[in-house]
């Protein structure tokens, strides 16, 4: 997949020097398209035959490198080539919105601190916050941040978080905000498949309530808080 939304496929020798058209199947819906203008293609995942044979192929459709280059385009959906466990060429479709994709977190010292890229958007400049929403319940908590064209950097203290815990648990999800638009925190950008069971952050305590980053079902990073039970 090109960063223009190319799908470029080659082979040594062509079906023999017949070269049939690409045809593109939806999953799910069974719509069919050719290959030849992939911006008509909705979201889902579309599996890629010639001549009615799938289209096998041996490359694992992933480069950290290519992911980069093009999340570096500002776009509104995402097209991924991928190889199944059976060998075949598929394409994922997805509506993306521009976010910030976090390479590090640091959990310490009653900081949570987050250095990231902005993917799918545009650069920015300034200073900016660090904002923790909870899902439910206390007022948005939020510490600096500042955006270096696609790079940010930003960190939130704990401890005002912990001190509106009134209940076992509560769960606050992570945005990069300036003049007043906030973009997701998420890690996207790679090949590892459920995060949320793989990654682990190391968590801070401040009093009962233990802390720790985390990342949900959808790759967002998000931060877990909950009262331990101290008594004997």
């Amino acid at each position: 997949m090109g960063n223009d939304d190319t799908l470029r496929i080659e082979w040594p020798d062509p079906a023999g020097g017949n070269v049939a058209e690409i045809v593109l199947r939806h999953v799910e819906t069974g719509e069919e398209c050719g290959a030849a203008d992939l911006t008509a293609l909705s979201a889902g995942v579309w599996m890629a035959s010639r001549g009615g044979e799938p289209v096998v192929t041996d490359d694992p459709g992933f480069s950290l490198d290519g992911l980069w280059s093009y999340a570096e385009t500002r776009r509104n959906r995402e097209i991924r080539a991928f190889r199944t466990s059976l060998g075949t060429l598929g394409l994922q479709v997805r509506e993306v919105e521009p976010y910030v994709e976090v390479i590090r977190v640091t959990a310490e010292d009653g900081v949570i601190q987050v250095e990231g890229a902005i993917a799918y958007g545009e650069p920015i400049r300034g200073a900016a916050r660090l904002v923790a929403v909870a899902r439910r319940g206390p007022e948005p908590v939020s510490g600096p941040a500042s955006f270096q064209g696609r790079w940010f950097e930003g960190g939130v203290e704990i401890a005002p978080m912990a001190e509106t815990q009134v209940r076992r648990r509560v769960f606050w999800d992570l945005y990069a905000e300036i003049s007043g638009m906030r973009l997701p925190l998420a890690t996207r950008l790679d090949d590892i498949t459920d995060k949320k069971t793989k990654v682990r952050f190391p968590a801070q305590r401040v009093g009962q309530v233990r802390v720790r980053p985390y990342y949900t079902e959808t790759d967002s990073l998000a931060v877990a808080l909950s009262i331990e039970d101290v008594s004997s």
